[in-house]
């Protein structure tokens, strides 16, 4: 991906531009009827006259395609129909581009792969790691389960079954996510060390992936003194939907009720938390006492994706930046950029570690969890076509 800046104008809140953070555009289509599915198309070749689907090799994976691998080439019509579906495709992009107002990558204009394995190769020969194996710990969302992230770990061993990976999937949480952070901090912090003890492993590494509330859970962790010892063994921080600011400035008033009475009946004090209502001072919520402590600097890769079609998290919350309302607001405003300054500064500041941003547009049905926000901020776990996407263009890199 070319690096880009970020733009030091006024709404950016930022004080500060470096060339580590890159901007990237990711357009994740589910069954959109202008766009063919990822894996369907070779780049630069043809499709090929008189050879069955099934004879064909993915391009990705390099195994024998079904009756969906491949556009058949046998009618002319389908030639046609598929000719125009990608002409509107162009055009979309092209769209697209004109409206965006910062410089980005399309994973369409990519001409390579974050991986060239195939998903099953016929022999894996065995590798020495002497510097030990690679934990990957998984941690759900608000209301989530251990196995809502199985989709993503599935790929990651699939785009790199020669890597010695170990997965936590954290399930500690799972039975009450409306606690507060530090509660659930605690017992991610003692199901980690658990699972090293219990099955001796000798770690080389240490990546984190997170859905929604979860990424807040996993920055908590990184503060507590238990965890010092495992910091330089960080590596990258895949952060998916994550309300790293909060949800204070939600664009959704719907969403917001919601949040306000669940959080009223559940008594929750993650929510509290969240939504900065847990001290009357701003700079002694919770939220802003963590953005002051270290943690993102350490890890190789800080990936953080986010959807603008997401109203459960908001956008500019999930790539830690500032928002137009925020920057109306003469109370917590200003809060609100020190926090960001407090995350970012010392991030970009770090010499071996880089900040990317992804940005996913989904193709969602119009249904009512369209309208308020919620399928676009479970895509990202049950969406096939875009986790094959994300990570076999981008996301593998990031785990190698």
């Amino acid at each position: 991906f070319p690096n880009t800046t970020v733009p030091g104008s006024a709404t950016s809140g930022l004080a500060f531009v470096n060339k580590k953070v890159v901007e990237v555009v990711n357009m994740s289509v589910s069954c959109a009827p202008t766009c063919l599915p990822f894996s369907s198309v070779l780049r630069d070749s043809p499709s090929i006259s008189g050879i069955s689907a099934r004879q064909a090799a993915s391009p990705i994976t390099h195994q024998p395609l079904g009756s969906f691998g491949l556009i058949s080439s046998s009618s002319f019509c389908a030639d046609e129909e598929t000719n125009e579906r990608m002409l509107n495709f162009y055009k979309a992009k092209e769209d697209l581009m004109a409206e965006l107002n910062f410089r980005a990558s399309l994973y369409s204009d990519l001409p390579q792969l974050a991986s060239d394995l195939p998903y099953f190769p016929p022999e894996e020969e065995e590798e020495e790691f002497e510097d030990g194996i690679h934990l990957v710990i998984c941690v759900h969302g608000l209301d989530g389960n251990s196995a809502d992230l199985r989709l993503v770990k599935t790929f990651i061993e699939l785009g790199l079954p020669g890597s010695r990976l170990d997965f936590l999937m954290s399930e500690r949480n799972q039975t009450d996510t409306f606690a507060d952070f530090d509660t659930m901090t605690d017992r991610l912090l003692d199901e980690i060390i658990q699972h090293i003890q219990l099955y001796n492993l000798t770690i080389g590494r240490i990546s984190f992936i997170g859905h929604s509330l979860g990424n807040v859970i996993i920055r908590s962790v990184l503060t507590r003194p238990r965890f010092r010892c495992y910091l330089c063994k960080l590596h990258t921080f895949l952060s998916l939907s994550g309300p790293h600011l909060g949800t204070l400035y939600n664009s959704s008033a719907l969403v917001s009720t919601g949040l306000w009475l669940m959080q009223k009946l559940k008594k929750s004090g993650s929510l509290l938390q969240l939504t900065f209502r847990d001290h009357a001072d701003p700079r002694k919520t919770f939220l802003y006492l963590l953005s002051q402590k270290p943690g993102l600097q350490y890890f190789k890769n800080v990936v953080l994706v986010a959807s603008p079609q997401d109203r459960y998290v908001p956008f500019h919350s999930a790539r830690i930046e500032m928002c137009r309302t925020a920057l109306k607001d003469r109370t917590t405003g200003p809060v609100y950029t020190e926090m960001i300054n407090n995350l970012l500064r010392p991030l970009v500041e770090a010499k071996g570690c880089r900040l990317i941003r992804q940005n996913v547009f989904h193709a969602l049905p119009n249904t009512a969890n369209t309208l308020i926000g919620r399928a676009a901020h479970i895509a990202v776990l049950d969406s096939e076509l875009f986790l094959e996407k994300f990570f076999l263009v981008a996301g593998l890199s990031y785990f190698k």
